[in-house]
């Protein structure tokens, strides 16, 4: 039996409660009310090839609820920064609600580096205007108020890309988010192996010498020499190069190897030299193998002429390895 004392408590235990879900529940709404501008979402994609399309996405809410700094929604690409930033303005001839269904978008605007390329303002006619800077090349015809279409990239096409969104009276509130894209060129063919590989023979003890040379490509690729499929890591081994700049921006990567040869280089009778061309993050590998081998006699050749050894090519046209 529950008497009424506890009764008495257990009531106002549920006033209580069920104030401050009304007190929250007010204030959800106000917050909701005051930012009627939110980012939802930014998407600009962090890699390209050259000559190619990219779509910058920016999708936003008016009369959305207020998206946390701490908690911003951000691109699918780590790079992609979402930025808030609250430009509530009442100049007291509102309600206080940050607009009663009356609230419009006013402009979208993208940036590259700082400078505008391209503007939607809904109320203008037309409504899409694009500016022209160097490496931007606007599709109109494939962009609106949330999606910007980007064609023909060039290595200009690189930099620091950013979405403003600004909405009409009575909040004038503003959004932006940003994110990097970088235009790349992948190496037609993989890398090639020159030097020594001329000769027909070495004696024990001699330098090895070979040149690794990349194929052109944005960025620099970065080349590695294995050795039976050790990586060298021997700083007296290499041998660096500066890079070449071609035309048109593409870069050539050089990276040279100076081996003693000696016995212990030898894995059932050969020792395998490969490079690797690589460009970070990875977006494409490609390699050559040469194959340092003893040529094949009887015992009594080999007593004389084991010291020898001779070099051969084992690759196919595309420059990737052939197991």
């Amino acid at each position: 039996m529950v008497l009424p004392l506890e009764l008495a408590k257990v009531k106002i235990l549920i006033i209580f409660v069920l104030g401050v879900y009304s007190h929250c529940n007010s204030q959800t709404r106000a917050a909701q009310s005051i930012f009627p501008l939110q980012l939802t979402r930014i998407h600009i994609p962090a890699y390209k090839f050259r000559g190619g399309s990219a779509q910058l996405e920016c999708e936003y809410e008016l009369k959305g609820a207020r998206t946390n700094p701490e908690e911003s929604i951000r691109g699918s690409h780590p790079r992609n920064r979402y930025i808030y930033r609250d430009d509530y303005y009442n100049d007291g001839d509102s309600d206080g609600q940050g607009g009663s269904g009356s609230e419009k978008l006013y402009s979208v605007k993208w940036y590259k580096d700082n400078e505008e390329f391209y503007r939607y303002v809904p109320s203008a006619n037309p409504p899409i205007k694009s500016y022209k800077i160097e490496g931007i090349r606007v599709d109109t015809d494939h962009s609106n108020h949330s999606k910007v279409t980007l064609r023909m990239l060039t290595l200009k096409s690189s930099g620091l890309y950013r979405c403003e969104i600004s909405a009409e009276a009575p909040s004038f509130d503003s959004v932006q988010g940003d994110g990097r894209m970088d235009v790349i060129v992948i190496p037609k063919d993989g890398p090639t192996i020159s030097g020594d590989s001329e000769r027909d023979s070495y004696h024990m003890g001699e330098t090895l010498e070979l040149n690794c040379t990349s194929g052109r490509s944005y960025p620099a690729t970065t080349l590695q020499w294995y050795i039976n499929d050790n990586l060298v890591l021997e700083p007296s081994m290499l041998v660096s190069y500066p890079r070449f700049q071609n035309p048109h921006g593409l870069i050539t990567s050089y990276l040279g190897l100076s081996v003693v040869v000696g016995p212990h280089h030898y894995v059932n009778g050969e020792m395998r030299i490969k490079c690797m061309a690589s460009m970070s993050p990875v977006l494409w590998s490609g390699g050559q193998e040469s194959v340092l081998q003893h040529p094949t006699f009887d015992h009594r050749e080999a007593m004389l002429l084991g010291k020898l050894i001779t070099l051969f090519h084992n690759v196919n046209k595309s420059g990737i390895v052939v197991p």
